[in-house]
């Protein structure tokens, strides 16, 4: 698929100029003002409970993968070489396609850079499942979809207008947007 894509060569080099990486990928698909301000360096994750609370169940369950270090730019949970593909854990199910695109986000890169066709695969590490993230014409226009809409993002100087949605409850920024 992504060999036929007429977009891999503008896609590539907009995200590298942008020094985009998985997670605004995920974050565009939540909320566009999370978004905002992590492309702006603001992120409360650290401080947060929850965040904390998944941090050390990600790292109980398995540990990061090492050979993914200094991989401009990109962050996976872990990469099979051998197989090409490309695992992001997830401790629940839920926020399917944030997550789909953040996995999507770094097989498509990996094929992009190697000239191979690399898989996605998202760990879901509550029921120790797995789903294939197909990487299909559907979700290459999901990826060029968030790029712009990042794009945008970081040419306004005030993060847009935020509306509640069901996200805000478990969200670390909720205090800031003032949906705590």
């Amino acid at each position: 698929m992504l060999k036929n894509w007429p977009h891999a060569t503008e896609f590539y080099e907009e995200v590298d100029r942008l020094n985009l990486h998985g997670l605004h990928f995920q974050h565009i698909a939540l909320c566009e003002r999370r978004a905002w301000m992590y492309l702006h360096h603001i992120n409360f994750a650290q401080w947060y409970g929850k965040v904390q609370t998944g941090s050390a169940k990600h790292a109980a369950s398995y540990s990061r993968d090492r050979t993914t270090q200094s991989l401009f730019g990109l962050a996976p949970d872990r990469i099979d070489w051998e197989n090409r593909v490309v695992y992001e854990n997830k401790g629940t199910a839920g926020a399917v396609d944030a997550s789909n695109d953040q996995t999507a986000f770094y097989a498509v890169m990996l094929s992009l850079t190697t000239n191979l066709e690399w898989r996605a695969v998202t760990h879901i590490l509550s029921t120790r499942r797995r789903r294939e993230v197909p990487l299909d014409a559907r979700q290459l226009k999901r990826l060029r979809t968030s790029l712009e809409r990042l794009k945008l993002l970081t040419s306004m100087e005030k993060p847009p207008e935020a509306r509640r949605i069901r996200l805000c409850a478990a969200c670390s920024l909720a205090g800031f947007c003032g949906f705590d």
